[in-house]
């Protein structure tokens, strides 16, 4: 369970740098480019906005689902006790 448990960490953490990196990135890169045909610093940040959101929204849903899992639980072991 530990490892499990370390494992989702790790992989929260990379996504997170990975996403501050990406953004990062393309504001260095547009801030270096002027013109160029697709705008690589803009769709960079885009791809670091969008690691950021899809791991917030993973946290929150992870965060809700383990809400419910324990009001469910406590729940049902309130029931029993009466």
């Amino acid at each position: 369970m530990i490892a499990g448990t370390l494992t989702a960490l790790s992989q929260r953490n990379e996504s997170f740098w990975i996403g501050i990196g990406l953004l990062v990135a393309g504001a260095f890169v547009s801030s270096f480019t002027q013109i160029t045909s697709p705008p690589v610093g803009e769709v960079l940040g885009i791809f670091g906005v969008t690691v950021l959101a899809v791991r917030l929204l993973v946290g929150i849903y992870t965060l809700l689902r383990t809400s419910v899992k324990a009001g469910r639980t406590g729940y049902q072991e309130g029931k029993q006790d009466n």
